[in-house]
């Protein structure tokens, strides 16, 4: 079977499951499913950054993302003190557990990140689920924009790419398929507004297509970059056709935090 139809048939299987999540009106058990979300791509994280760490050094990692993304999701109010204790609770972690100190430094670094960009990142999405007025309708356009960037960047720059985006850290991508992902996000988001989600303006769709374009590639390469200093073309082999689950968040991870801050704060 080829990538692409095993990248759709994974599509045909989550989804649905994905979809009954957000339309339920009851918040916690898409709440539930960002966390599981979340400590299954942190593990994929520390097996890729934190290879040679011990087990335990890893576990411990793992639990402090995931304890900061349930933390944030309980008591938003409090996020500072959430985050500070993560990086403490992480750095305390590496402390204990050093392993070559030529490295070290190193891995407090890698911990560090890692609890916030897999721990706070995927708490804005369970936030914004239950928080936004018509927070389904927010979660469905911040998927449904950055799966929509990647498909019309994938097809788009297959037919079209000739000019590098940025090959040192991904070289398929091309600056012709990031217009043609652009294009294909907004175009979404506006058959949303004017089909199944009249609630979102025609300046929405605008205010989160176009950022998300830029944002959705960033958070790509992040992941990408990662991969690339640990010599692995996947995070993990959990969802056939797409890798890993990093693989397939890495973009939303980044789009979801803006159309949180987007919505809540500053529409």
């Amino acid at each position: 079977m080829s990538n692409l139809a095993l990248r759709v048939l994974t599509a045909v299987v989550a989804l649905p499951l994905v979809g009954a999540l957000v339309v339920w009106r009851e918040p916690l058990g898409f709440g539930v499913l960002v966390l599981v979300v979340a400590g299954l791509a942190l593990t994929e994280y520390v097996n890729l950054t934190l290879a040679a760490a011990s087990r335990r050094l890893r576990a411990s990692v793992v639990i402090v993302g995931v304890g900061l993304a349930a933390a944030l999701y309980l008591r938003p109010d409090f996020a500072l003190v959430w985050v500070l204790a993560a990086v403490v609770a992480a750095s305390t972690a590496v402390l204990l557990e050093p392993g070559d100190l030529t490295a070290a430094g190193a891995r407090l670094g890698l911990a560090g990140f890692g609890v916030v960009y897999l721990g706070a990142l995927p708490a804005s999405l369970a936030l914004l689920h239950r928080d936004a007025a018509h927070g389904a309708v927010w979660v469905c356009a911040a998927i449904a924009v950055t799966f929509g960037n990647d498909t019309g960047a994938y097809f788009s720059g297959r037919a079209l790419g000739r000019h590098k985006l940025y090959p040192a850290i991904s070289p398929a991508k091309t600056v012709e398929g990031a217009v043609g992902g652009l294009a294909a996000g907004l175009g979404i988001l506006l058959a949303g507004h004017a089909t199944l989600a009249p609630t979102m303006t025609l300046a929405d769709c605008l205010l989160i297509a176009v950022p998300a374009a830029v944002l959705g590639p960033v958070g790509d390469l992040v992941e990408s970059m990662i991969k690339r200093s640990a010599g692995a073309k996947d995070s993990g082999k959990l969802l056939p056709g797409h890798g890993g689950m990093l693989d397939r968040i890495d973009a939303l991870l980044f789009v979801s935090a803006w159309v949180y801050v987007y919505v809540l704060h500053l529409r």
